[in-house]
């Protein structure tokens, strides 16, 4: 079954009443082929879940329906919901993408995840799969997660680019239900900025870590933004403290130095946040 947002109570794409006169503005459908070209996956399974989670209840909720000239009504009425479709009770409008758009969102604010937070509730279907594989989404195109409903987890986002996006609400026959991740930096998708992955698919965020750096060996301070991107250069960190973390490409960037006795950058063994003093290795 997929979460389906496709036309209102008179076939037509606007125009029509608030909420779903129908029970088929957004319901819950088996898979159809529409066709899709891509499948956008996410890595973390209670992610996923919650999507699939929240989808299900939109389609269920006879007070959300489907106007393009009124998509963003949703998204304000599942806010002040606290994030659940099924408690919105006041009648109010999406689309297919701005229907996807604000269940991700919204999963971003029920796991304190600040990536999926930070995906716009104006995406529409061309340009949804950049917003989500940005977000953190896996772009999935082979035949097999596009053909059938078979290899599908549940809380995959099905797209249509340029055209319509579904989510998908239920494991499938065949589909992967282990995911593996490997612990250590990633590089961002930019090409530039790096990010640190835990083995459970969290990911370093928002504060100091002690990280072991990405090819020598040795450990160091690294500081992550609230997007989960290791700085560098000079930053000044929560408590107000200043730090110049290395900004050159290598082995040492974005550890923490300060200066020797001679006023030479050197890599910071250790720093006691407590004490806020640094220890030398």
């Amino acid at each position: 079954m997929i979460s389906n947002c496709g036309h209102d109570e008179r076939g037509k794409y606007t125009g029509g009443q608030a909420g779903d006169q129908t029970s088929h503005e957004w319901a819950a459908i088996p898979w159809y082929n529409r066709p899709w070209n891509y499948v956008l996956r996410h890595p973390d399974t209670k992610v996923r879940q919650k999507i699939a989670e929240l989808a299900r209840a939109a389609a269920g909720n006879d007070m959300i329906g489907y106007d393009q000239g009124d998509r963003y009504s949703f998204w304000q009425r599942l806010q002040e919901a606290g994030y659940d479709p099924a408690k919105i009770t006041a009648p109010c409008e999406s689309d297919c993408s701005a229907g996807v758009a604000a269940i991700v969102k919204a999963v971003g604010y029920l796991t304190g995840n600040t990536k999926l937070q930070g995906v716009s509730i104006y995406c529409y279907t061309g340009n949804l799969r950049a917003a989500l594989k940005t977000a953190g989404f896996e772009v999935l195109t082979a035949s097999k997660y596009l053909a059938s409903d078979k290899y599908l987890q549940a809380g995959d986002v099905l797209l249509y680019e340029g055209h319509h996006t579904a989510i998908n609400l239920d494991d499938g026959a065949s589909a992967e239900t282990a995911v593996t991740y490997t612990e250590g930096f990633q590089r961002a998708a930019d090409g530039r900025r790096w990010w640190y992955q835990y083995s459970d698919g969290t990911y370093a965020c928002n504060g100091w870590y002690w990280l072991t750096e990405r090819t020598g060996g040795t450990s160091g301070w690294y500081l992550f933004d609230a997007e989960g991107y290791m700085l560098t250069g000079y930053q000044v960190d929560s408590a107000g403290d200043a730090f110049l973390l290395c900004p050159e490409p290598g082995i040492h960037e974005g550890q923490c130095m300060v200066t020797d006795g001679r006023g030479a950058l050197q890599i910071v063994g250790q720093y006691d946040f407590d004490q806020h003093q640094y220890v030398m290795g």
